[in-house]
């Protein structure tokens, strides 16, 4: 049994190339009156600047080293985003063309992604999902000669639904992160199936021994050499270890001075000297399958916060009440998601942890733009009125719900999110806010639907109310087709 002393498993190395459109934290809506573009106060001024950095720490001296790898006989897998490729064809050409040498080279195999590194798989509606999906394949072919058949699938989990996309856009593999359920904890090294697609599992523990622990001077392994390494692999039972990396992680996350670039240059000898092939991810696919991956709860790492869960249907909606789809594509990256949680999951990616505030902060930043954008966008559609009611508010003008002056610690930030949480809002804290004419003060001041704050004003019965909100929603969605 390969894994157990026998025989050493092979191993899956991914890389994960991606640069985010970062936030400009200092966004204020009258900012924008003195730009033609909105785009330039919407995100960061400094994203050029700050690519540069990460290209000189990490994306040239990571890929340089990588090539000689590559021209050695390792094989390694690349999943490079749309929002990178435009970053560097824009700013940076040259490192484009050195990304390419290693994208082209024949022990690389590309892997396909959402254009924008988006939230969109977990959309209820997969249009978009799709649509990023086949985007990045034509620029993948475009560029590189290929269209990719295997789909790092790591930042939700992987579902019914996005399994028929995949398929249906000619996917024949995925990889999924080893927190997809229990068994597959126990067991990440091995190939399943799920809903008849292939998938290889990531190994948490071990990437991030990379990723999070490998600076770390407390850890009792540190420091970590790549023969070491090595070695662990080889005795990880199972078939074969995939790690799927942030490509930051060498030299910018974990700056050069700890070693992390040696490490890189020394892991492929390091595993051949335990008897460990290196193998793509589509080669890995086709090992017997270890079982089906059944239909499994949302795992804990990747349950959204309620900021989260508020950005995520605000951006959702926002999808048919902005003008610039562009923009609002920017916005879906998993990295602006990821920074509204105090601490979210590594995997392979730098740990994130900040402080409540600074998750607050972001999440309110980003409130912010989205709302600003929904707002300018209202002008060119066709009903200027029916976009500012469902528009969404930054965390400023949201309503927050409480009971006789008391927080209770959940906020709507549009009439759909109000609609949402009056159905589990407890009777005491309806009546609060009914008995004081909150909600028809919010809905007439804030969202601005006269005609929705005379409905509800007096209701008292909570479903009567959520259902006069939910036909005005209705009646403003049909006026936007």
């Amino acid at each position: 049994m390969t894994g157990e002393g026998s025989n050493s498993p092979k191993v899956c190395l991914g890389f994960d190339i991606h640069y985010p459109c970062y936030l400009n934290p200092g966004f204020r809506p009258d900012t924008v009156k003195r730009t033609r573009d909105a785009k330039d106060r919407y995100f960061s001024p400094n994203i050029k600047e700050d690519l540069g950095d990460v290209i000189d720490r990490s994306f040239r001296p990571a890929t340089e080293i990588l090539l000689d790898l590559l021209d050695g006989g390792f094989a390694c897998a690349l999943s490079i985003s749309g929002t990178v490729v435009e970053h560097l064809e824009e700013w940076y050409p040259e490192m484009l063309d050195l990304l390419s040498h290693a994208a082209t080279h024949l022990n690389v195999e590309l892997l396909a992604q959402t254009y924008h590194h988006s939230v969109a798989g977990q959309f209820a509606d997969l249009t978009e999902f799709e649509a990023e999906l086949l985007m990045h394949r034509d620029l993948m072919k475009e560029l590189f000669s290929v269209a990719p058949t295997a789909f790092a699938h790591t930042d939700y989990p992987i579902t019914p639904a996005t399994v028929k996309v995949l398929k249906d856009a000619g996917i024949r593999a995925a990889i999924i992160e080893g927190s997809e359920g229990p068994a597959l904890e126990r067991d990440p090294n091995y190939t399943y199936t799920y809903r008849d697609l292939p998938v290889i599992v990531t190994h948490c523990d071990l990437a991030d021994d990379i990723a999070v622990r490998f600076p770390w001077r407390g850890w009792d392994k540190w420091p970590l050499m790549a023969d070491r390494y090595a070695e662990w692999l080889s005795v990880s039972p199972g078939d074969c270890v995939t790690l799927f990396l942030d490509y930051r992680v060498f030299g910018d996350a974990i700056g050069a001075e700890t070693g992390i670039l040696e490490f890189l240059r020394a892991l492929p000898s390091a595993l051949t000297g335990e008897g460990i092939e290196s193998v793509h991810p589509s080669v890995a696919a086709t090992f017997p399958a270890h079982g089906e991956i059944g239909e499994r709860a949302e795992p804990k790492n990747l349950q959204m916060t309620i900021l989260q869960q508020s950005a995520h249907q605000a951006l959702e909606e926002a999808r048919d009440l902005v003008a610039d789809r562009n923009i609002w594509r920017s916005l879906l990256d998993t990295d602006h998601i990821r920074r509204m949680a105090m601490r979210s999951a590594s995997c392979g990616k730098p740990l994130h942890a900040v402080s409540h505030q600074a998750a607050h902060d972001h999440f309110a930043s980003f409130m912010r733009v989205l709302s600003d954008f929904e707002e300018r966008s209202a002008a060119s559609a066709r009903s200027r009125k029916a976009v500012l009611s469902l528009r969404c508010v930054p965390p400023e003008k949201a309503f927050y719900f409480s009971s006789h002056e008391r927080p209770a610690g959940y906020a709507a930030h549009s009439l759909q999110e109000l609609l949402n949480m009056l159905e589990f809002a407890p009777d005491d804290v309806i009546r609060y806010h009914v008995e004081r004419e909150d909600f028809t003060r919010w809905i007439d001041l804030v969202i601005g639907d006269e005609n929705l704050a005379k409905k509800v004003s007096g209701v008292a019965d909570r479903a009567e109310l959520r259902s006069a909100i939910r036909k005005r929603i209705e009646r403003l969605w049909n006026r936007l087709k």
